[in-house]
Protein backbone atom coordinates (compact mmCIF):
# COMPACT_ATOMS: atom_id res chain seq x y z
CA UNK A 1 0.00 0.00 0.00
CA UNK A 2 2.89 2.16 0.71
CA UNK A 3 4.45 1.69 -2.42
CA UNK A 4 0.78 2.57 -4.32
CA UNK A 5 0.56 5.66 -2.63
CA UNK A 6 4.50 6.73 -3.18
CA UNK A 7 3.70 5.53 -7.28
CA UNK A 8 0.88 7.79 -6.91
CA UNK A 9 1.90 10.69 -6.07
CA UNK A 10 4.95 10.56 -7.77
CA UNK A 11 2.76 10.45 -11.29
CA UNK A 12 1.10 12.69 -9.94
CA UNK A 13 3.81 15.19 -9.57
CA UNK A 14 5.31 14.07 -12.91
CA UNK A 15 1.75 15.17 -14.90
CA UNK A 16 1.75 18.45 -12.91
CA UNK A 17 4.98 19.51 -13.76
CA UNK A 18 4.12 18.59 -17.75
CA UNK A 19 3.12 21.25 -19.46
CA UNK A 20 -0.23 19.75 -21.64
CA UNK A 21 -1.76 21.38 -24.40
CA UNK A 22 -4.20 18.02 -25.59
CA UNK A 23 -6.53 16.12 -23.25
CA UNK A 24 -4.91 12.91 -21.75
CA UNK A 25 -6.85 9.22 -20.29
CA UNK A 26 -6.45 8.69 -16.92
CA UNK A 27 -7.40 6.11 -14.68
CA UNK A 28 -9.96 6.28 -11.92
CA UNK A 29 -7.69 5.17 -9.19
CA UNK A 30 -4.97 7.41 -10.59
CA UNK A 31 -7.57 9.96 -10.12
CA UNK A 32 -8.69 9.10 -7.16
CA UNK A 33 -4.89 9.46 -5.72
CA UNK A 34 -4.38 12.76 -7.57
CA UNK A 35 -7.57 13.83 -6.08
CA UNK A 36 -6.58 13.15 -1.80
CA UNK A 37 -3.55 14.33 -2.69
CA UNK A 38 -4.88 17.78 -3.69
CA UNK A 39 -3.54 17.59 -7.18
CA UNK A 40 -6.72 17.56 -9.33
CA UNK A 41 -10.25 18.21 -9.27
CA UNK A 42 -12.93 16.36 -10.04
CA UNK A 43 -15.72 17.39 -12.43
CA UNK A 44 -18.88 15.47 -13.24
CA UNK A 45 -20.27 16.56 -16.63
CA UNK A 46 -23.44 14.54 -17.04
CA UNK A 47 -26.68 16.25 -17.37
CA UNK A 48 -29.42 16.60 -14.16
CA UNK A 49 -31.07 13.21 -15.27
CA UNK A 50 -28.09 11.21 -14.99
CA UNK A 51 -26.84 12.77 -11.81
CA UNK A 52 -29.64 11.22 -9.56
CA UNK A 53 -28.36 7.41 -9.40
CA UNK A 54 -24.50 9.40 -7.74
CA UNK A 55 -21.96 11.66 -8.35
CA UNK A 56 -18.37 11.00 -7.47
CA UNK A 57 -17.75 11.66 -4.44
CA UNK A 58 -16.20 15.54 -4.16
CA UNK A 59 -16.75 16.04 -7.79
CA UNK A 60 -18.28 19.10 -8.75
CA UNK A 61 -20.84 19.40 -11.17
CA UNK A 62 -21.00 21.08 -14.86
CA UNK A 63 -23.52 19.79 -17.36
CA UNK A 64 -21.64 19.36 -20.68
CA UNK A 65 -24.73 19.03 -23.16
CA UNK A 66 -26.70 22.15 -21.23
CA UNK A 67 -23.69 24.19 -20.42
CA UNK A 68 -20.76 23.31 -22.17
CA UNK A 69 -21.88 22.47 -25.32
CA UNK A 70 -23.86 25.06 -25.74
CA UNK A 71 -21.29 27.68 -24.85
CA UNK A 72 -23.49 28.76 -21.74
CA UNK A 73 -22.08 31.77 -20.02
CA UNK A 74 -22.57 30.14 -17.17
CA UNK A 75 -19.46 27.29 -18.25
CA UNK A 76 -17.58 31.00 -19.25
CA UNK A 77 -17.63 31.41 -15.17
CA UNK A 78 -17.22 28.31 -13.97
CA UNK A 79 -14.19 27.63 -16.09
CA UNK A 80 -12.39 30.75 -14.82
CA UNK A 81 -12.99 29.60 -11.46
CA UNK A 82 -10.92 26.66 -12.09
CA UNK A 83 -6.99 26.23 -10.72
CA UNK A 84 -4.72 26.69 -13.38
CA UNK A 85 -2.68 24.78 -11.07
CA UNK A 86 -4.57 21.80 -10.85
CA UNK A 87 -5.20 18.59 -13.15
CA UNK A 88 -9.11 18.84 -13.76
CA UNK A 89 -10.42 15.52 -14.25
CA UNK A 90 -13.87 14.78 -15.77
CA UNK A 91 -15.92 12.08 -16.14
CA UNK A 92 -19.58 11.34 -17.55
CA UNK A 93 -21.32 8.30 -18.04
CA UNK A 94 -19.90 6.49 -21.02
CA UNK A 95 -16.00 8.81 -21.69
CA UNK A 96 -17.40 10.72 -24.42
CA UNK A 97 -18.60 13.55 -23.14
CA UNK A 98 -15.74 14.01 -20.62
CA UNK A 99 -13.61 13.22 -23.58
CA UNK A 100 -15.34 16.24 -25.56
CA UNK A 101 -15.23 18.17 -22.08
CA UNK A 102 -11.70 17.97 -21.88
CA UNK A 103 -10.57 18.72 -24.98
CA UNK A 104 -12.35 21.90 -24.25
CA UNK A 105 -10.39 22.97 -21.06
CA UNK A 106 -7.46 21.93 -22.79
CA UNK A 107 -7.78 24.21 -25.24
CA UNK A 108 -7.90 26.81 -22.44
CA UNK A 109 -4.81 26.07 -21.09
CA UNK A 110 -5.39 23.60 -18.16
CA UNK A 111 -4.21 20.34 -18.15
CA UNK A 112 -7.44 18.30 -18.53
CA UNK A 113 -7.75 14.38 -18.16
CA UNK A 114 -10.68 12.31 -19.42
CA UNK A 115 -11.17 10.01 -16.48
CA UNK A 116 -14.21 8.39 -19.02
CA UNK A 117 -17.53 7.16 -16.57
CA UNK A 118 -18.86 6.81 -13.48
CA UNK A 119 -19.39 3.13 -13.93
CA UNK A 120 -15.74 3.07 -14.02
CA UNK A 121 -14.95 5.33 -10.96
CA UNK A 122 -17.44 2.61 -8.76
CA UNK A 123 -15.84 -0.24 -10.63
CA UNK A 124 -12.78 0.81 -9.13
CA UNK A 125 -14.75 0.97 -5.31
CA UNK A 126 -14.25 4.02 -5.16
CA UNK A 127 -16.12 6.75 -2.79
CA UNK A 128 -19.51 7.75 -4.30
CA UNK A 129 -22.48 10.25 -2.68
CA UNK A 130 -25.60 11.13 -3.81
CA UNK A 131 -26.20 14.69 -5.66
CA UNK A 132 -27.29 17.34 -3.46
CA UNK A 133 -28.98 19.69 -5.86
CA UNK A 134 -29.14 19.47 -9.20
CA UNK A 135 -28.58 22.72 -10.05
CA UNK A 136 -24.61 23.86 -10.89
Amino acid sequence: MKHLLTGLVFAAFAIACTQKTEAFKIDPKEAFGMIRNDFAVLVDVRESSEIAEGMAAGAQWMPFTSKIEANHPEWEKWAQSLPKDKTIIVYCRSGRRSGLAAERLAAKGFRAANMGGYTDWIGAGLPAKKPESAAP
